[in-house]
């Protein structure tokens, strides 16, 4: 009878143990769930700045051909200047 009792007083705190665990498994699947809510968050908040930085760097190679075009003028001018002092043309 003694091994009975002690069985009984076994699965009791195995069970015990069970609802433990298994509390302890709800916080983790709740912590998982609000993770990965912030990792789609974060996500999101990438993507956009993603965007915004391809859409500068598109403009500053826009603005790099208008650059690129002023200088040229500007160079040409200088030729046209020093070629008018040296009387080349």
């Amino acid at each position: 009878m003694a091994t009975a009792a002690w069985r009984y007083e076994v699965e009791k705190t195995v069970e015990q143990r069970l609802e433990r665990l298994e509390v302890h498994v709800e916080h983790i699947q709740s912590d998982v769930t609000e993770i990965k809510a912030q990792i789609k968050e974060v996500d999101q908040r990438l993507t956009g700045k993603i965007d915004r930085l391809i859409q500068a760097v598109s403009d500053l190679n826009v603005g790099r051909a208008f650059d690129r075009v002023w200088f040229l003028l500007m160079g040409a001018a200088l030729l046209g200047i020093l070629a008018k002092a040296f009387k080349w043309i």
